[in-house]
């Protein structure tokens, strides 16, 4: 019996494309019809469908036309099998940066959804769970505090420790500094981690000055002083450091008077 064959466009609408994709193939010697009859129509077989859907998913790997047609020209099983190794490795690859750009997406969904249903004016006192924070180099003091640096010290942080942007990177600064309208000499960047290394700081669980600074950076001072009046009229003791941290900022907010930044002040117990 006769095998039956696909037209052209049978076959395109099989695997999902446009049939001129598969008259570009033929013409590159890439993906060629089973038959062709003598007025120049194309007929393909159903055998070759696993070929062409091969073919697509190594292409969308990445993986020029070029390269896949040399692969087609020599292919045998062991070459084959190789080809396999490499793609699937690229894969999980692939796969993987898909899951941090969904952590992104959620870490930012957050971030964004508590500052909608923060009160900006609002200073109090929280009892905060013990938290994990790994820990850049100590900065404080170090010379040229301008935005390059920080940026620097900052994009180093995010790459040398693998951390998911959307995973907020906060800023650590002595409240001595504070006290001396030093805001920018800050110690440490952070960021939250439940993995325990060297650079592993605990922050302990217990009560902290909590405020909001809403505006932008260059006028976080203004807030800062508020926290530390605040202080002084309930007669709150704070203890070493202040934590910042940016929960509306550029990604989401076009004017810098509308930043949101979270400060959260220890208190010595």
């Amino acid at each position: 019996m006769k095998e039956k064959l696909l037209t052209c466009g049978t076959f395109a609408k099989i695997c999902g494309i446009e049939k001129h994709v598969l008259f570009h193939y033929d013409e590159i010697d890439l993906f060629k019809p089973i038959y062709v009859n003598e007025k120049g129509y194309r007929y393909y077989s159903y055998h070759q469908y696993d070929t062409f859907k091969v073919i697509m998913a190594l292409k969308k790997l990445g993986m020029s036309l070029k390269d896949i047609k040399t692969y087609l020209d020599k292919r045998n099983p062991q070459l084959f099998l190789e080809l396999l190794n490499q793609q699937e490795h690229k894969l999980i690859e692939y796969i993987n940066e898909l899951q941090q750009i969904h952590e992104m997406l959620k870490n930012f969904k957050t971030l964004t959804s508590d500052a909608l249903n923060a009160n900006y004016n609002e200073i109090k006192i929280e009892y905060l769970d013990e938290t994990k924070l790994l820990l850049s180099a100590n900065s404080e003091n170090s010379s040229s505090k301008d935005f390059s640096n920080f940026m620097n010290e900052y994009t180093s942080f995010i790459e040398n420790n693998h951390i998911i942007t959307g995973e907020f990177v906060g800023v650590m600064i002595e409240i001595d500094n504070i006290y001396n309208n030093q805001i920018y000499n800050y110690s440490y960047l952070f960021t939250t981690s439940n993995n325990i290394t060297k650079h592993t700081f605990i922050k302990k669980a217990g009560h902290y000055l909590c405020g909001y600074h809403h505006g932008s950076y260059d006028k976080l001072y203004d807030s800062y002083l508020r926290m530390l009046d605040y202080a002084k009229e309930h007669n709150i003791k704070l203890g070493k450091f202040a934590y910042e941290e940016y929960i509306l900022f550029d990604v989401c907010e076009a004017s810098k008077d509308n930043y949101l930044t979270r400060i959260t002040m220890e208190i010595d117990e």
